[in-house]
């Protein structure tokens, strides 16, 4: 073995040789610990992604299901997603495997408009979010709500029994401005989707129209 007692150079080069070694150990721990933190939060994305991409598809397969003369009672497969009996159905986020093995469950937030919708959430000081688009006519609130600010613009709540009388260009208008409001919902709580009729009585005669109501 080597004699460093009297050669402070070849212990000088022996301390530097260590240091080194540690420096570059410590940096390659770092990098590694990024690339798995990363890696991660890849993957969280990722999952983000599927559940938004999932609830936009449900919703829009609620339109195209209700223009089936046969109204399914009850998605195909094992699916636990229902329709009850006056038509509404019932998403549950917290029975997708996907969403409880999110790391930031308890921190989701979902988030509705008329156009799309947004899954948020903050992890580790690190912000995720997945929005995707509607294909279809939505309405962030229940029929109840719907009914009554029809009435307060129109006079009429647009029923089959009270149908609106307005210009149909003038209703749809109306429907898109409300359509812009932004509401959250509770991930841990059941999200109904409805189709609703909503019935007019024009120049051009009577007809009606679709919308989906998500709302909780």
């Amino acid at each position: 073995m080597r004699d460093f007692t009297g050669d402070n150079s070849a212990w000088a080069d022996f301390l530097i040789s260590k240091g080194a070694l540690i420096l570059v150990s410590v940096v390659l721990f770092a990098a590694l610990f990024h690339l798995v933190t990363d890696f991660k939060d890849l993957e969280a994305q990722e999952q983000l992604d599927s559940l938004a991409r999932d609830f936009k598809t449900e919703v829009d397969e609620v339109e195209l299901r209700s223009l089936q003369e046969d109204f399914p009672s009850k998605f195909p497969g094992d699916s636990q997603e229902t329709f009850d009996s006056q038509g509404t159905y019932y998403y549950r986020f917290n029975e997708k495997e996907v969403f409880r093995a999110l790391p930031f469950r308890e921190d989701v937030k979902v988030l509705v408009s008329g156009e799309y919708v947004c899954l948020e959430a903050e992890y580790n000081e690190r912000s995720f979010r997945a929005v995707r688009p509607f294909a279809c006519r939505v309405l962030p609130f229940n029929e109840s709500v719907l009914q009554e600010k029809l009435r307060t613009k129109f006079g009429t709540n647009g029923s089959e029994t009270s149908p609106l009388t307005a210009d149909y260009k003038e209703i749809l208008t109306f429907l898109q401005n409300m359509g812009t409001q932004e509401i959250i919902l509770d991930p841990e709580e059941s999200i109904s989707v409805k189709k609703e009729h909503i019935y007019i009585n024009d120049s051009d005669g009577g007809f009606a129209f679709g919308c989906i109501l998500v709302y909780q």
